[in-house]
C-alpha cells in the first residue's frame, strides 16, 4: 500500500468495513442497500492505489457491475414494497424477490453470472484479490439468507458454480484466474448454506479465508503470477514449497486438512435434509477441482530434485501447517456437540 497516502487509504478501509457491518447488522432492505454502497465507495479507491492502467480498468468494471446489480436490487425492492405495502415485508412477491436474488448473485460472482469476475481479477494484486474473494462476499451472502424461499435459483446457481468453476480452472496458467475459479467453486458450497444455516456459511467463508490468506501472502512476496513461476523457485525455497503444498491440499478439501472440515459439515447438513443429489453434484465439482490443485503441486515438484531434503521452517509456517493438519481433529468434537444440542 502506498505509504504516502496512508491516512486516506486507512479512511477507505474503515468505510469499506463499516459498509459491510451496516449491511450485516440491519434488518431493513434500505439500510442493507446503503451498506453495500458504502462498501463500494470504500473499496474502489483501494483498487487504484498504484494508479496502473490494469487497476483502473478493474475498478471501472467492478463499479459498473456493482452499480447495475445495486440498481436492479433497488428496483425490485421498490416494486416489492409497492406490492406488499410494507417497509419491512419485502420478500412476499416471488417475481421481484427472484430479481433481488439474481442481483445479489451477480454481486458475489456466482455462476452463471460470473463472467465479469475473471476478466476483472486477472491483473489484480494479491491483496485486493483477497478482499474481492472474501470480504466483499460477506454482505451479499448474508442478504441472500433473507430470500430463502427462492431456493431453486440458489441451488441451480450453486451447482453451476461448483461445476463451472472447477472445469474452467483446469487449463488456466494464470494463478489469479485459478484462484478466482477456485473461489467460484467454493461459492457453490456456501450458497446452499446461506438459506439453510447462516452459521455454517460464515464458518465456511472464515475457513476459506484462513487458508488463502497465507497462500496469497506467499504468492505476493515471491511475485508468483503464473503456474510456471512455481517451477522457478530455487532449491533453497523447499520449505516455502512444502508450506504452499499444504495450503493447496487444504484448499482442495483433502482430509485431514482444515478445508475438509467445512465440506464435511456442509455435506452432513445437506444429507440430513435429504439433498442427496445436490451433495453428489457439489462433490463432483470438488473432484474436478482436485485435478488442477494436484496439477499445481506436480508443477512445484517437477523441478524440485531436492524436495527430500529437510530445511528448518519458520515458526509461523509451522503453526499454520499444524492448524491446517489438526484443524479437523480439533473442531470435529464441536460438530458432534452441535448435533447433540440441536436434537429435540
Amino acid at each position: 500500500m502506498n505509504n504516502k497516502f496512508f491516512p486516506a487509504n486507512f479512511t477507505f478501509i474503515i468505510l469499506m468495513m463499516m459498509g459491510t457491518i451496516m449491511s450485516l447488522s440491519s434488518s431493513h432492505w434500505l439500510m442493507m442497500w446503503m451498506g453495500l454502497e458504502l462498501n463500494l465507495m470504500g473499496i474502489l479507491p483501494l483498487m487504484n492505489i498504484k494508479f496502473k492502467n490494469s487497476e483502473i480498468e478493474a475498478s471501472v468494471k467492478y463499479f459498473i457491475i456493482q452499480s447495475m446489480s445495486s440498481s436492479l436490487f433497488m428496483m425490485a425492492s421498490i416494486c416489492n414494497y409497492m406490492m406488499s405495502i410494507s417497509m419491512f415485508s419485502m420478500f412476499n412477491t416471488s417475481l421481484f424477490s427472484s430479481i433481488m436474488t439474481i442481483s445479489l448473485l451477480i454481486k458475489v460472482g456466482s455462476a452463471p453470472f460470473h463472467l465479469w469476475l475473471p476478466s476483472m481479477c486477472k491483473n489484480m494484486s494479491w491483496s485486493m484479490l483477497f478482499l474481492i474473494l472474501t470480504w466483499q462476499k460477506l454482505a451479499p451472502l448474508f442478504m441472500l439468507s433473507f430470500l430463502n424461499f427462492n431456493y431453486l435459483i440458489m441451488i441451480l446457481s450453486a451447482i453451476l458454480s461448483s461445476l463451472m468453476g472447477s472445469v474452467q480452472a483446469i487449463n488456466q496458467s494464470s494463478m489469479q484466474l485459478i484462484m478466482v475459479y477456485s473461489s467460484i467453486s467454493h461459492l457453490g458450497w456456501m450458497l446452499p448454506m446461506s438459506y439453510i444455516n447462516n452459521f455454517i456459511m460464515f464458518m465456511y467463508l472464515l475457513i476459506y479465508s484462513i487458508i488463502i490468506l497465507p497462500m496469497f501472502m506467499m504468492f505476493s512476496m515471491k511475485s508468483i503470477l503464473f503456474t510456471y513461476s512455481l517451477t522457478q523457485m530455487n532449491n533453497n525455497m523447499n520449505k516455502e514449497n512444502t508450506f504452499i503444498m499444504f495450503l493447496i491440499l487444504s484448499l482442495a478439501g483433502m482430509p485431514p486438512m482444515l478445508g475438509f472440515l467445512s465440506k464435511l459439515i456442509t455435506l452432513n447438513v445437506l444429507l440430513k435434509i435429504n439433498m442427496t443429489l445436490l451433495s453428489l453434484l457439489l462433490f463432483l465439482g470438488t473432484l474436478i477441482s482436485l485435478y488442477f490443485y494436484l496439477n499445481l503441486i506436480m508443477i512445484m515438484m517437477i523441478k524440485s530434485f531436492y524436495m527430500m531434503k529437510t530445511y528448518k521452517m519458520k515458526i509461523n509456517m509451522k503453526l499454520i501447517m499444524c492448524f491446517n493438519l489438526l484443524g479437523t481433529f480439533i473442531f470435529m468434537p464441536m460438530m458432534y456437540a452441535m448435533n447433540i444440542l440441536n436434537k429435540p
